[in-house]
């Protein structure tokens, strides 16, 4: 199989504040495609009931991109592209693209804790780089 050049690198790394509106009855927040998920989406899952301070995910992907909106609780990503290293915790409301050649963990930080993957791929078991090991050692020069 033919992979694609993983070039993609954490200074292209934004989080994006979704529109929310709270009244009495509670807050409604809204992620328009057009706007905020730079891809048509195939697939979707969630991830929640997962103990605080328990890691998840620690992969990368050599085609998927996935956009991912933390819809309660609070989530830790530690993210790396290589050569560089970032964390970010995203709250309620906050979403962010964690593009293909991101190596990605996810830190569930909270009891309610709910994170939605947004992608642009069927699952593909051949996609994934499963350890920062083999990962770095696809990245490098």
């Amino acid at each position: 199989m033919t992979l694609p050049a993983m070039t993609a690198t954490l200074d292209r790394l934004r989080i994006d504040t979704l529109p929310t509106m709270r009244d009495h009855r509670g807050a409604l927040t809204v992620a328009e495609f057009d706007r905020f998920v730079p891809f048509a989406v195939v697939r979707l899952f969630y991830v929640r009931e997962v103990p605080p301070n328990m890691p998840r995910g620690k992969h990368a992907h050599f085609r998927c991109k996935q956009y991912v909106i933390c819809v309660s609780g609070r989530a830790r990503i530690e993210l790396a592209d290589g050569t560089s290293e970032r964390a970010v915790t995203l709250s309620p409301g906050q979403a962010m693209l964690i593009e293909p050649g991101i190596f990605a963990t996810e830190t569930y930080l909270d009891d309610d804790t709910v994170l939605l993957f947004l992608c642009d791929r069927a699952y593909e078991p051949e996609d994934y780089i499963h350890t920062l090991d083999e990962f770095l050692r696809l990245r490098s020069p």
